[in-house]
Order: structure tokens, then C-alpha cells, then sequence
């Protein structure tokens, strides 16, 4: 099936056509594909093998495959495992060994594949590789939800660099629902500082340009635009920038310093800008000179600036807030108030320590306003600041009269109420401190009216 091959295939059929009937066969064997057959019969079956491209980062460059593509076969419920071998011609051993920027990596894929699209590096979520029994160090999950959030896995340390020797991996999956394929290729490391400083003789973003836009859009008189802040932090180090840079696609003036989202990306390689959220690729980045040029001309103890919608900005001092926030200072009378602490701690302990009794009375004016003299006052050039006693309620209300005090005896016991039925002739007797009035005699015409149980009832005669 020529339809299964590299977009362009042509490469691929002339480094078949050129080898021999024992190659071919070795290369059918690699791939479990029958060896019998015509010359013919076997190149077709090599070229219609399917082919693996993956998606391009700027840390790898593929030099070329060191293995075969092995497919990993689905396993829903069971476990399996897959050998390969790895074995360096002898220019490829001396390249490795004299250039430490040449790697050699574990690529994925999971189906489907097509030679029309490329693929994101994607491992079985419970795989185990060992390369010469050692296992691979390395985070082959990446990010949850998030397809191509993995790296390929470096076994470069692993390996025994050396001509024809044959080193051994082995892939151990399960619980697989989707074939995988899996290849070693030979690539070639790019560091964050070398795509910083491809950053920076590439394309960059003029300072005329950036104030150009500012204008622009606050002469359109369906957007209202004001002053804005402009932070100099990173917002993924939250350290000061030191390369500012965002994305061609981003319509916003935040920036981002180039060092900390190179780094990001090389661990978890998700693409997305952290101010807006948008898919940005390396070939977007650029270098923001208006940026660049506002970092230049603060010190670094400089956060935020202010820009105005025609590009001027200003400088905000995070040690002040009212002028970092473009208001006024505070006047001088403001200044002039001062805070007095009343000490007055033996009035208020004798207040605690005093024995539950009758309602305490307020202080009489005289005490009051000896207790107020008797305080420390602020003398200097300044006016003399207000002294507000909290404990006095005088501005609130005025005094309240002293409550006068009940002289009422304790009520009577029940034992000084007559016995019934034998003391039914005796008056109740009752304290002389009393304010009621006594009970009235009893008249003559109306005893018979009366409850005989009451007390003070005669028997008629």
C-alpha cells in the first residue's frame, strides 16, 4: 500500500531499491512481515510499512531512526512486552561519542497514525522501559488531558556507545486500549540558551510599533480605553523579565521572559501563552523592544509601570501605594493627628476588682475633668492633638440621676403567716416598713359576703 508511506515517499523507495535480497529479508524479519517472495514482492512490502512522523519541536531534531517502529498491540486486560535492540554503526558511535549534543531517544505514538499528519509523543499510560536492564528515569505521562504534554525519554546514559554492540530494551505495557508504536531515533539537543538567542536575532517587535497599536485602538470610538498596568514580573517565575517576550497571534501588551517559558515547555511541552491561554508555537515568539526598553530604563526594584493609552508610562513605587495608584498624598493636617494612649489602668482595676452591689454611679464632672488634666499632653510645633476619653459617654447623653436604693425588708417568711385553722381570730401580721395600706375592718352587713376561708373571718354571733 504506497498510500501508507511518507508524504513524500520518494526517499524512502530509493534507499530500498538499493539494497539486496539478505537486507531486505533482514528488514522483514525486524517487522515480523513474511521474507518469501520475488525481489519485488519484498521491496513493496517495505515500502508499504507504515511510517511515523511525529510533531516538530525546537529542543529535537531527528538525525534518523536508530530502530525499526515496533507496534505495541492492544492488551485490555493482560500485560506484554516487546524487545529491541539498538545497535550504532561506527560513524554513528564516533558522532555520539565526540558531539554531547546528539541523543538518543524513546519516541511514541498512539493510533492512528497517517502520513498526512504528525504525531504528539504519547506513552500506554502503564509502561516500564529498561534499557540493559537499567530503567528509564523519566516522566512518560505528561500532563492529564492534555495530548503531547510528554517529552521523548533520553537513554543516551544508557547505552553502550560502541560499533555493533547490541544493546537490549525492553517495553513492558498493559491495560492498553489503542495500539502504540514505538521507535528509537538519534537527535539532536537544543538548549533553552540557544533558542534564546535565536529569539533574539529573530523577528522582534519595535517599540514604534507597539505605541503605533496603543494609538490605534484609543482613537476607536467604540472602545474606551484608560490607563493600564503593565507588570515587569513574569508571570510564570514571577521574577523580573529579563527577555520579554509573547506570541505574534497574542493581541495583549503583557509579556513573559522567554527563559522561564522555554523552560516550561521543555519540561511539559503544552504550548499555551500563560497571560491569555492561546496555542502559540516557537516560530510566534518575539522579542517586545517597547518592553525591552521600559526594563532597561527602571531599576530592578521597579514591578509595575503605569501606560497611558498614547504609550507613555511612568514608573510605580510598590513601597508607595498612594503614588504607585496615581493618588494624592496625604495633606499636612493629617499628618498633624497623633495617637494618645490613655493609661489610666488603676481606675479601671478598681472598677473589676469592686464587689457586685448597688448600681455604680458615673463619675461626677469634677473627676472627669481632673482624670482628663491629669494626662500627658503633645507639645512640640505641632497642634496639640485631641484626647478622647472612650470611657466617658458625656457627648452621648447626659448624666443619669443615682437610682435610689429600696429599703424594703426582705419579704416575710412563711412561718409568720397565721395557722390555719387554729389562729383564725389574729390579724396577719405585716413589716412596719411596708408602703401598703392595711386591710379595711369588716363591716357588720358584709361578712356574709365574705370567703369563710379568708383571712380575718369571724363567725358570726
Amino acid at each position: 500500500m504506497a498510500s501508507d508511506g511518507l508524504m513524500n515517499p520518494q526517499p524512502l523507495i530509493g534507499k530500498v531499491k538499493m539494497l539486496i535480497n539478505t537486507q531486505l529479508k533482514d528488514v522483514l524479519r525486524r517487522e515480523k512481515l513474511p521474507v518469501s517472495g520475488a525481489k519485488a514482492a519484498m521491496q513493496d512490502r517495505i515500502i508499504g510499512l507504515p511510517q511515523l512522523r511525529f510533531k516538530d519541536s525546537p529542543f529535537y531534531t531527528i538525525i534518523e531512526p536508530l530502530t525499526p517502529m515496533v507496534e505495541c498491540k492492544v492488551r485490555e486486560s493482560t500485560r506484554d512486552q516487546e524487545h529491541i535492540k539498538i545497535i550504532f554503526r561506527k560513524d554513528l558511535a564516533d558522532r555520539v561519542q565526540a558531539d554531547p549534543s546528539l541523543k538518543a531517544m524513546v519516541y511514541c505514538a498512539a493510533d492512528p497514525i497517517s502520513p498526512f499528519t504528525s504525531a504528539d509523543i504519547a506513552f500506554p499510560y502503564q509502561v516500564e522501559i529498561k534499557v540493559n536492564e537499567d530503567e528509564v528515569k523519566a516522566n512518560l505521562r505528561g500532563l492529564k488531558n492534555k495530548p503531547g504534554s510528554t517529552r521523548p525519554a533520553d537513554i543516551t546514559k544508557l547505552l553502550r556507545i560502541r560499533a555493533d554492540y547490541s544493546n537490549m530494551m525492553r517495553v513492558t505495557y498493559a491495560l492498553t486500549q489503542k495500539k502504540f508504536y514505538i521507535v528509537v531515533n538519534l537527535v539532536r539537543q537544543h538548549p533553552v540558551e540557544e533558542l534564546v538567542d535565536r529569539l533574539k536575532a529573530g523577528r522582534v517587535i519595535t517599540k514604534e510599533q507597539v505605541i503605533k497599536e496603543m494609538v490605534s485602538k484609543a482613537q476607536d470610538t467604540d472602545i474606551q480605553t484608560t490607563s493600564s498596568i503593565l507588570s515587569l514580573k513574569c508571570p510564570i517565575s514571577t521574577l523580573r523579565m529579563d527577555v520579554p517576550c509573547r506570541s505574534t497571534i497574542c493581541t495583549h501588551n503583557q509579556c513573559y521572559d522567554a527563559p522561564s517559558f522555554l523552560q516550561l515547555q521543555e519540561q511539559a511541552p503544552t504550548w499555551t501563552c500563560p497571560v491569555c491561554g492561546k496555542i502559540v508555537g516557537f516560530e510566534a515568539l518575539t522579542i517586545d523592544q517597547y518592553v525591552d526598553d521600559i526594563l532597561k530604563s527602571t531599576p530592578r526594584s521597579i514591578g509595575q509601570v503605569t501606560v497611558e493609552p498614547n504609550g507613555v508610562w511612568r514608573p510605580l513605587d510598590d513601597d508607595n501605594p498612594s503614588q504607585s495608584r496615581g493618588g494624592h498624598a496625604s495633606s499636612d493636617e493629617d499628618e498633624d493627628i497623633d495617637l494618645v494612649e490613655i493609661n489610666d489602668m488603676p481606675r479601671m482595676a478598681a472598677v473589676k476588682n469592686e464587689t457586685p452591689g448597688p448600681m455604680m454611679r458615673t463619675p461626677p464632672d469634677s473627676i472627669r475633668s481632673g482624670s482628663a488634666s491629669a494626662r500627658p499632653s503633645v507639645t512640640g510645633q505641632k497642634r496639640q492633638a485631641e484626647v478622647i476619653d472612650l470611657s466617658s459617654d458625656d457627648e452621648d447623653e447626659p448624666p443619669r440621676p443615682p437610682k435610689r436604693q429600696s429599703t424594703m425588708n426582705p419579704q416575710p417568711q412563711m412561718n409568720t403567716l397565721p395557722n390555719f385553722p387554729h389562729d383564725l381570730h389574729r390579724r396577719p401580721s405585716y413589716p412596719s416598713s411596708t408602703s401598703f395600706q392595711l386591710p379595711r375592718p369588716i363591716q357588720p352587713n358584709a361578712r356574709a359576703t365574705m370567703n369563710p376561708m379568708a383571712p380575718g373571718y369571724r363567725t358570726p354571733q
